[in-house]
């Protein structure tokens, strides 16, 4: 079995009517999910958070909320590239960032991770929730709304 390590982003931003919503990433026609990926070769696990983030909607961050970092492990049979059919461990770190003033999530129309996100939505904890396919993600995310709204004092 081969082993895996990503990290990630769960994304937020306070709308003035919707109150906090969440980003989610709609991923090869499939499923529902945070934006992650493998972290370089001398990357910390919320550097690589931050440039997979980039990478996937243009958003570029500084840091992400200091104390605060949930970490996951699932198993899958990978059914793309180079290691279909191969089972796989991946453990996944996840971080919590707000989205910066004046940016806007751009998906990559050919090339690069765009390729495999077929869309996105800026949706409120409930929403958010039954769109995530897995309940170790499900569990994360109210883990990260409760913190969240106890530091917004909402």
């Amino acid at each position: 079995m081969l082993k895996e390590k990503s990290a990630g982003i769960i994304l937020y931003r306070v709308d003035a009517q919707e109150g906090v919503q969440y980003l989610l990433l709609y991923l090869r026609g499939d499923y529902w999910n945070f934006s992650k990926g493998h972290i370089e070769e001398g990357e910390s696990e919320a550097e690589g958070a931050i440039r997979e983030l980039e990478e996937e909607t243009g958003i570029k961050i500084k840091a992400v909320i200091d104390g605060w970092r949930q970490q996951t492990q699932f198993f899958y049979k990978e059914s793309h590239g180079d290691k279909a059919g191969e089972f796989i461990r991946k453990d996944v770190a996840l971080y919590l960032a707000e989205l910066p003033a004046g940016q806007q999530v751009k998906l990559l129309a050919n090339g690069g991770k765009g390729e495999r996100i077929n869309g996105y939505g800026w949706l409120p904890v409930k929403t958010a929730l039954k769109y995530l396919k897995f309940k170790n993600l499900k569990e994360i995310l109210t883990e990260a709304d409760s913190y969240l709204r106890q530091k917004l004092g909402k």
